[in-house]
C-alpha cells in the first residue's frame, strides 16, 4: 500500500506565535481531538527538535494503542512536525506549517502522511473508512482550534 496523504488548512484570527504555541501544549491535543479519540500523555523526554512523547490513544472507547512520537522539525513559529517511531501504523508523519498572510491572520496547514498495515486489507480499510476518518479528524481539529484561539485572541480588524 502506498503512503496516503491528508492535507487541510485553516485561517485563524490570532497571532502566529499563539497558534504555534497552542500546538506545543499537549493538553490542547486532548481539547481538539474528536470525541471518539482520547489521547493520554504517558511521558516526555527532551525539548524542541528530538523531543520524545509517549502516548496512549484510545479510539471509540475500545481500541487502545501506545505511540512513541519524535519531534522532527521545530522551527518556531513556522513549522512543527512529528514522526511516529512506534505505534499501530508502520508510517505516520504529521507536518504543521504556519504563515501570517496579513497582520490579522495566521494560516495553519496540516499534512499527514500515513501508511496502514496489512497490505491489500489495509488498502481496502483506507478506502472504506480510514482516510475519511483522518479527514474528519483534521476538520474537527481545525474547527475547534479556530474557535478556541479566536475566542482568546480575536483581532477585531478582519481583512476583507
Amino acid at each position: 500500500m502506498d503512503i496516503q496523504i491528508v492535507e487541510r488548512k485553516v485561517a485563524i484570527a490570532a497571532p502566529i506565535e499563539a497558534v504555534y504555541g497552542f500546538h506545543l501544549d499537549f493538553d490542547n491535543l486532548e481539547k481538539i481531538s474528536p470525541s471518539w479519540m482520547k489521547p493520554k500523555l504517558l511521558r516526555t523526554e527532551g525539548e524542541g527538535k528530538g523531543k520524545i512523547l509517549e502516548l496512549e490513544i484510545t479510539q471509540f472507547s475500545v481500541f487502545t494503542s501506545k505511540w512513541v512520537v519524535r519531534v522532527e522539525e521545530y522551527d518556531p513559529p513556522f513549522k512543527l512536525s512529528d514522526l511516529v517511531l512506534s505505534g499501530p501504523l508502520p508510517y505516520f508523519y504529521h507536518i504543521r506549517t504556519f504563515t501570517q498572510p496579513c497582520a490579522e491572520m495566521t494560516e495553519m496547514r496540516d499534512r499527514l502522511e500515513y501508511k496502514l498495515p496489512f497490505g491489500f486489507i489495509g488498502a481496502i480499510a483506507d478506502k472504506i473508512s480510514v482516510h475519511k476518518m483522518m479527514e474528519q479528524m483534521f476538520e474537527h481539529r481545525h474547527r475547534v482550534t479556530k474557535q478556541i484561539l479566536e475566542e482568546k485572541y480575536y483581532i477585531k480588524t478582519m481583512p476583507a
